[in-house]
């Protein structure tokens, strides 16, 4: 089975046979530039994904209304 590769640095295109693919293969025949990447394996952790508005504080609602009443207090005496 053959498959299609570019290779990015010199922007060639080439064929490679998958059947007996080793790791001279790994490298571009046009330019010698390592082409391919070593995967990464998952592993398991705890994150937090997106931007939740409910996970979030906003701390400026809260001063504004403390400079709100500072104002109105200096204006009813």
């Amino acid at each position: 089975m053959e498959m299609c590769f570019a290779c990015k640095k010199c922007r060639k295109v080439f064929r490679k046979d998958m059947t007996n693919y080793e790791e001279e293969d790994e490298f571009c025949p046009n330019c010698d530039n390592h082409y391919v990447i070593p995967a990464k394996t998952p592993a398991m952790g705890l994150a937090v994904e997106g931007d939740d508005p409910r996970l979030q504080k906003d701390f400026r609602k809260k001063q504004a209304q403390f400079v709100e009443e500072d104002f109105m207090s200096d204006r009813m005496g």
